[in-house]
C-alpha cells in the first residue's frame, strides 16, 4: 500500500512544554504546519495532514452523511465547517453528529479483532499514532451527551459485519455532561464500553472557542498485553497572528489491558487500523483545522 507523504519541514526548538507524563522533554518539534508533536515520528511511518488542502476532495479524507465542508478564514487561520446531521444511534437514542476521517495508509480494512491480533491489515497502518486536530463547537443542542471523539477506528458500523467496526477512543465534553472525560471501545457493534475518567486539569469542551484535541496511543514496548492512551489539549490554541500556540497539556489517560473488564470486553484493543476519526456529537455545527495523524515511536 501507498505511504502518504505530504511535504513537511521539521524545526527542533527548545521550550518548556508542561506536557505531563509520558511527553516531558525540553527539546520539541514542530511539524509544517507549526504544530508541537509530543513524540518522535516513527522512521518510515506513515503520517496525513490536511494543511490547506480541500478535505472535500482529498481522496485520504471523508465526512460522513454527504456532507460538504465549507472553507473558513479568521485573520490567518484557515479552517473548515461542517454542519452536524440528525440521526438515531444504533446504541439508542438520537441526536446530531459530524464526523471526518482520516485514511492515513490508503488501504482498506481486512481484518478485525476476531481475525487478527492487532487489528492491522497492511504495513501501512499506523500501529501507534499521534492524532492532532483543533476544533471549535458552535450551539449546544442536546447537553447531556455532547462531545469531542477522537476514534482509532474500524470500518462499516452496521449489522451485516458487527465485529468490522471495532474502534478505541477518548472523549472531551463540556460542562453539561456528566462525564466529560473517558475512554470507550467497541469491538462488536453496536455495544460500546466506557471507561469514565478523572480529568487531570480543570477543563471542559468550550461553546464558540478553540481547543486543541492530541490522542496518543501506543502499545507499550515491554508489555505487549498493553496500550496506553492520552488526549492532552490546548485550550488557548492559536496566537495573535493565528499559529498554533502549543501549550498542550496532558488532560486525561487510560492503560487498556488484555484482561481488564472494561464492560462487555476483556480483549485488548490494539488498534492499529487503518481509518481515525474526529466525531462531534451534540452541537449544530463544528469547525475544524489542522487534522493530522502520525505514526510515532512509544516512549
Amino acid at each position: 500500500m501507498i505511504k502518504t507523504r505530504p511535504t513537511r519541514t521539521t524545526v527542533a526548538i527548545a521550550i518548556a512544554t508542561g506536557l505531563g507524563a509520558g511527553a516531558a522533554t525540553a527539546q520539541t518539534t514542530l511539524d509544517a504546519d507549526g504544530v508541537q508533536m509530543l513524540r518522535p515520528s516513527a522512521a518510515g511511518g506513515t503520517h496525513l495532514a490536511l494543511g490547506a488542502q480541500d478535505p472535500n476532495s482529498h481522496t485520504r479524507f471523508g465526512i460522513d452523511y454527504h456532507t460538504q465542508a465549507t472553507p473558513e478564514r479568521s485573520g490567518k487561520l484557515h479552517f473548515w465547517n461542517i454542519k452536524a446531521t440528525p440521526l438515531r444511534y444504533a446504541s439508542g437514542g438520537s441526536g446530531y453528529t459530524a464526523r471526518l476521517h482520516l485514511y492515513a495508509s490508503g488501504g482498506r480494512q481486512t481484518s478485525n479483532w476476531k481475525t487478527q491480533n492487532g487489528f492491522l491489515g497492511n504495513p501501512a497502518d499506523v500501529k501507534n499514532q499521534e492524532f492532532t486536530v483543533y476544533v471549535r463547537m458552535h450551539t449546544l443542542l442536546t447537553p447531556a451527551i455532547a462531545q469531542a471523539t477522537l476514534k482509532i477506528r474500524g470500518g462499516g458500523h452496521h449489522a451485516k459485519d458487527p465485529d468490522a467496526g471495532s474502534c478505541t477512543m477518548m472523549t472531551f465534553g463540556p460542562a453539561s455532561n456528566p462525564r466529560p472525560a473517558r475512554f470507550g471501545k467497541e469491538l462488536t457493534h453496536p455495544v460500546y464500553d466506557y471507561v469514565t475518567l478523572q480529568p487531570q486539569l480543570d477543563a471542559t469542551l468550550p461553546e464558540n472557542r478553540w481547543v486543541g484535541l492530541k490522542l496518543l496511543s501506543w502499545t507499550a514496548p515491554h508489555s505487549p498485553a498493553q496500550v496506553i492512551n492520552q488526549l492532552h489539549i490546548d485550550t488557548a490554541p492559536f496566537d495573535a497572528n493565528g499559529h498554533p500556540a502549543n501549550h498542550w497539556r496532558l488532560y486525561s489517560a487510560y492503560t487498556d489491558v488484555q484482561g481488564k473488564s472494561t464492560g462487555h470486553y476483556t480483549q485488548l484493543a490494539d488498534w492499529g487500523g487503518w481509518q481515525t476519526t474526529l466525531r462531534m456529537d451534540g452541537y449544530q455545527s463544528m469547525d475544524f483545522a489542522l487534522p493530522s495523524v502520525r505514526e510515532v515511536l512509544p516512549p
